[in-house]
């Protein structure tokens, strides 16, 4: 699989960008925050199961290896989807999520009716076209001879642009320079893989040696699950890339150097858990961000976002129940339930 650098940093800057908001947009000045009366239960279920709908249809396309996370148009599909998930949790109210969840079901409907779909990438309302530059180096990588070597990430690439220019749109440049960071080191991975996919140069002896067929490679299955401890993660209480702690780092690069040795990576299922102490909003969301934070370091480690996915179940799923005490006892009898899983599904070729 050659997409081991796919978003080398998709999301390693967007903790710095402020909190998504809605009314009128200007550069540099930021909007107020969402209106009261979208933020009701019945708006944000309505956002949840829709994203929830999406990924259920992008992986019944990806089932069976149908129409693979290599694709072009799945992986936009994809950081699309992602794009609005995390303008979800940021509780954006602009249209900015609408919008995304549009450009995602727009491709997976073609998908599904086995079209093809267009191969441009619009703005969306909310958004304004920054950096020249930038966008013509994603039509340069699509008119490359090689451009399958690299179409997924090429794909998230230019949503990424999108994504830039609504930040911009949003808050000005201290808004959209993480944002614009990211893209650039995206242009740059592009570019090495490129390098990398580019066909060796023809014999120059003038007879040619008689091929030896290689033995048929055989595809092996593969699952694994990580659980990392939310306390080796992260400070107490934090959620954030500059929270994370030095043995909880240690074991996501031992992760992503097994992940590297397998050829075939077809899903990564990030679950964040909290325990059972504080609201269950404040752990719903906190055990989301961790599980966001994780999806960004391995992103930013070489492992594809698209076939990363992240949940955050806040205190259910406990691994251990402990009675009433004094609260240093209870934190620590709960320490177990404080946690990422990390599940892995895909193939080693023998």
């Amino acid at each position: 699989m050659r997409l081991n650098t796919v978003l080398a940093a998709i999301a390693a800057g967007l903790l710095l960008a402020a909190c998504a908001n809605s009314g009128e947009k200007r550069a540099g000045v930021l909007p107020p925050y969402a209106a009261p009366e979208r933020i009701t239960d019945q708006a944000i279920r309505a956002d949840f199961e829709s994203m929830e709908t999406l990924q259920n249809r992008l992986a019944l396309l990806n089932r069976g290896g149908a129409v693979p996370t290599s694709n072009y148009h799945w992986a936009k599909a994809q950081c699309w989807l992602d794009m609005a998930r995390h303008n979800y949790h940021e509780n954006d109210r602009s249209g900015t999520i609408e919008s995304a969840l549009a450009q995602s079901e727009g491709l997976i409907k073609s998908l599904e009716a086995k079209a093809v779909p267009a191969a441009d990438t619009p703005l969306i309302p909310q958004s304004v076209k920054l950096r020249d530059d930038l966008w013509e180096g994603a039509a340069g990588f699509k008119r490359h001879p090689q451009f399958a070597c690299v179409a997924a990430q090429v794909a998230c690439y230019e949503v990424q642009l999108v994504w830039m220019g609504q930040e911009y749109r949003e808050g000005g440049w201290r808004h959209a320079n993480p944002y614009i960071s990211i893209a650039e080191q995206m242009r740059s991975g592009i570019e090495r893989d490129l390098a990398a996919c580019l066909p060796p140069p023809a014999p120059v002896v003038a007879v040619a040696p008689v091929p030896v067929p290689a033995p048929n490679p055989v595809s092996v299955p593969v699952t694994e699950r990580l659980v990392l401890s939310a306390d080796a993660l992260f400070s107490f209480d934090k959620s954030g890339r500059d929270d994370m702690l030095p043995e909880g780092r240690r074991k996501l690069d031992q992760f992503v150097a097994r992940v590297k040795q397998i050829a075939r990576i077809d899903r990564i299922s990030l679950t964040g858990y909290t325990d059972r102490l504080g609201t269950r909003e404040h752990n719903a969301r906190l055990s989301q961000t961790r599980a966001e934070t994780v999806k960004t370091y391995l992103v930013a480690h070489g492992i594809a976002a698209a076939v990363i996915q992240t949940e955050g179940r806040g205190s259910s799923n406990p691994v251990v129940m402990c009675p009433e005490q004094p609260l240093p006892r209870l934190s620590a009898c709960l320490q177990p339930n404080r946690r990422v899983e990390v599940d892995l599904a895909g193939a080693l070729t023998r």
